[in-house]
Order: C-alpha cells, then structure tokens, then sequence
C-alpha cells in the first residue's frame, strides 16, 4: 500500500511527467486514496494544490498540482536495477538498438531488410557489469541505491556515472549509491529534484576522488552550490548551468571551490561583472563558461589601465557568449588577464556594429595573448594585419591627444593596448598635409635584400605606398631577373623591430602593411 511507502516528498513518473508527491489520502468525496502531485511541468497540473476549496498541499506553481490514483504513479527501481536493465545482456542481434528507428530507416531507403553488424558484441562487453567505467542511466526512474553493498558487488569500477533526470529525491540517496563507487570521478545529478541540506560535509565519504560534477537545471542559487561543495574535496571540474545563479558569494570561505580548474555558469542570471570578479581568487581557475548571462560589461580594477589584474591569475579559456555587452571598453580590458589564451564571445550587442571580419579584427587585436577565438586559431598574419588595420583605425585619436594629458589618459582607457602597438609597430601617417606634401609622403626608399643569396648585391629604390604587393612582385621579378619565378617578400623595420614580417596579402598596398622609408624588403625564390 501506498501508506506503507511513507511517500511524500519521494518523486514519481506519470506518463512521462515527473513531480513530486506532496499529499496521501482522500479528496472530497470521491472513494479511495488520492496522491498529491506538484508537477515540475506546470502544464501538467491543474490547481495550486486546492480542491473543492480546501487546501490539500502547497505548489511551487499555481497551476503545477494535480490528483492521481496511486496506481498511475511510477515510484522507480533502485540503481543496480536500472543498470541490469540498461546494460543486461540479450540473445539478440539488435540488442540496443530502437526497433522502430530500424524500420524507419528501412522504410526511408525503401530496402526490404536492414543489417545491422556489431551491435550484439557491444552488448556483450557492456554486460560485463564488473568492467563497466562509463555508465549513463539518464532517465531510467531511479530513485533509490538498492540494498547495501549490491551496487559494489554489481560494478564497483564504475568512473563516470550519469544519474540525470531521475527520481532521486535527495542527496542521502545520491551520496547511498555512491558510497559503493569508491574511484568514482565523474557525476552528473542534472534534472533531479535534490533539496540542499546544512551539513552536507557528512556526505563527503562518499566522493573521496570525484573530481568532475555536473548540476544543471536544479534550481540552485550560488549558497546552495556552496553548501553542495561540502561534501566534494576533490573537486576540480564544477558544471551549474541552467540555474537561478544571480550573485556570487563565500568564495573565500570554502577550501573545496579553491580546487576549481574549470567552472560553468552559462545559463543563469548574472548581470553585473563585479559579481564574476568575486570568483578571481580561485588560484587554479583555467576554464570559465558565462554564456547566456545578462552580463553588460566588463571592468577590472587597476591603477593603470595597462597594468594587468591580479585577479583570474591562471585564467587561460573565458566564454561570454550571448550576453548584452555592447561597448569595445569591455574587450579591452580583458587584455588585463595574464594568460587569456582562448575567447568565445558571439552573439553580443557590440559585435553588432562591424561587419563579422572587421570585429573579429578589433577583438584580436585588442588582446596581445589570444591564440583562439570562437573556436578558430589565430594564425600569426591574421594578428599582424588585425594589429595594423587596429592602428591605422584608431592612430588619428592616439594623435591628437599627443598634448591632453587628460585626452591621453582617457584614450588609453579604451584602448590600452595601443602604446605597446605603437612601440612594436610605430604610428601611421595620418596627417592632413598640402597635395604636393601628400605625394612627398607617399614615396618611400627600400632596400631590397636577398637573404638566401648574400652574394646577390642589395638594391635601393624609391616605391609609392599604395602600390599593391601583386605589382611589387613584378618590380622585383625584373630587377633580380629571376625569369618568371614567383617571389616570396617579406620586410623588416630595422629602426622597430628585428621581427620579419610577409608580405602576404597580393591585393593590399604597401601602406596596408605601415612600410616606411629605410624599411628593408627580403626576396626569396
């Protein structure tokens, strides 16, 4: 009987919907026993927990109650069940494999038959319960571990284990299963209903080398993610998307999150940076994920805007994808991070403004570190053309604030990475001149240099800057005859930097490329 269950607050399946049972016993007048559900799907549900009038039970949502005859309500099976289940074997060429999506697929390529090979021995190696390591029990209606050590007998090698959208009503229930899966190191308790208890420290038997969690769409707040860690004091990898984090709290009083190598906090609710920067004490913080906050901008405080931040001292992987940033101030102070190594940053007001190259560009080069962004490798012609496009753009602003010291300071701010450009490469010209000064400053002397070939002499000659690299091809062709064979270019500024760089780009001109007068041009062929 349902009453010896001692049922409410354990989770049940109704047809595929999942709530919690809330009330045991009569309604109104009808015969028999009723069960209480507070439905996680509102749609599912009818009322706020009220019939007739008379309040029954209390829901999370107006309209997330409803009654159900016990005999609809799936109370679930324990762990070492479910996994039998799951991973049983079975004398049968399709073991694993959906009927249905068989004769869809035959059906789609109008075949009479469907041979499906290899799926049968999969089975088998998986029904070895004492060698499974990576087991996925995603929606199998547990909701409890099963009898006392029956779990570790089963599969006590078990290493990564996936117990989302279950029935488990508690993290007792999760630490009974575990308790059994001593080298256990990675959890996913996604999509279950677990409230957090105070003490959750007495747990932490139970995870002596988990070092991996995942706990999304648990309706969890930043203290209840801190009291969750408790009973963690291996953590390194911590997953918490999908969830009503909205501020950041106690970092500095728990010991276990100082672990943390990578953190996931998509999905939620943050919307001011200065909530994020409570996290920049974690000292072996390498992975951040932001993506789908609320976030609009990013600040860190230093004493010069381009000093670096001490805080996120290991931070090399930052993703802050669909937030609402929408000032080029907040990409630029990112260069502020020691080791930013890897950026994702789509979908954000601010890129908006560009054309998608042209923000690319400015992103690039606006942070000296980047070596990927959104997923692509920077390639080291890619940051020099970002670099000299960056300068020229922004190079009458640097300029003109040469005598405001105030003009200067602000200039910096938002973009405090142009000194050191202005060292690595020099300013371009953007002075306003006569005609006749404009054309005076549109010819440079080079020298042409054969580097592969020292006994070929060098070669000095007066160039426009806007001729293009395709026609400086043909130029060199003649002047070291080297009979129709396609020139490699590339030039150095001696008076800035021993660094060569290509001449990469046929199509662009020479002052694309910022050379000045007395720059040398290597030739190879």
């Amino acid at each position: 009987m349902v009453e010896d269950r001692n049922c409410i607050g354990c989770r049940v399946d109704c047809e595929g919907h999942i709530g919690t049972v809330k009330y045991v016993g009569t309604v109104g007048n009808t015969k028999g026993q009723w069960l209480g559900i507070d439905w996680d799907d509102p749609s599912r549900g009818k009322h706020n927990g009220t019939y007739e009038g008379l309040k029954y039970f209390e829901t999370w949502h107006p309209t997330s109650g409803s009654f159900i005859r016990p005999g609809k309500a799936n109370f679930g099976i324990s762990c070492p069940e479910a996994i039998k289940v799951r991973y049983g074997y079975i004398d049968d060429e399709l073991a694993g494999i959906d009927r249905d999506s068989i004769a869809s697929v035959q059906k789609s390529i109008n075949a009479p038959f469907v041979e499906m090979v290899g799926f049968s021995k999969v089975n088998k190696k998986q029904s070895k319960f004492d060698q499974l390591k990576i087991v996925c029990m995603q929606a199998q209606c547990i909701s409890s571990a099963g009898y006392p050590g029956e779990l570790a007998a089963l599969c006590s090698m078990i290493e990564e284990l996936d117990l989302s959208h279950n029935l488990i009503n508690s993290w007792k229930v999760v630490a009974e299963i575990c308790t059994e899966l001593q080298i256990l190191q990675q959890l996913n308790v996604s999509d279950n209903h677990l409230p957090v208890e105070n003490g959750m420290e007495i747990y932490a038997h139970a995870f002596p080398v988990l070092r991996h969690l995942t706990m999304g769409r648990m309706k969890y707040d930043w203290p209840a993610v801190m009291q969750c860690l408790k009973a963690f004091p291996s953590i390194q990898e911590l997953i918490v998307s999908y969830n009503n984090i909205e501020t950041i709290s106690g970092v500095e009083e728990s010991l276990n999150i100082m672990k943390l190598t990578e953190l996931s906090l998509e999905h939620n609710l943050i919307s001011n940076w200065n909530e994020v920067l409570k996290l920049g004490i974690l000292p072996c913080l390498k992975g951040l994920n932001l993506n789908s906050n609320k976030i609009e901008d990013i600040r860190f405080p230093t004493t010069e805007p381009t000093d670096k931040s001490h805080l996120f001292p290991n931070l090399t992987q930052l993703h802050i994808s669909n937030n609402n940033i929408r000032d080029w101030r907040s990409i630029s102070e990112l260069e502020k991070l020691h080791r930013l190594q890897d950026l994702k940053f789509r979908e954000n007001p601010v890129l908006k403004e560009q054309n998608v190259q042209t923000g690319i560009q400015l992103v690039i080069a606006r942070i000296s570190a980047l070596q990927y962004f959104n997923g692509t490798e920077i390639i080291p012609s890619e940051r020099r053309g970002a670099e000299y496009d960056y300068l020229k753009l922004f190079a009458s602003g640097w300029r003109s604030s040469e005598q405001d010291i105030l003009k200067r300071k602000e200039f910096i701010t938002n973009h405090p990475r142009f000194p050191a450009l202005v060292e690595k490469y020099g300013v371009p010209d953007t002075s306003e001149s006569t005609k006749s000064t404009q054309l005076s400053s549109n010819v440079i002397t080079v020298e042409f240099v054969c580097p592969d070939n020292p006994n070929i002499k060098s070669i000095k000659k007066k160039l426009l800057k806007n001729m293009d690299v395709q026609k400086l091809m043909g130029i060199v062709q003649r002047l070291f005859r080297i009979n129709g064979k396609i020139p490699t270019l590339s030039f150095v500024r001696p008076n800035v930097s021993e660094d060569e760089i290509p001449l990469d780009k046929p199509l662009q001109e020479l002052s694309y490329y910022l050379i000045d007068e007395g720059d040398l041009i290597l030739v190879r062929w």
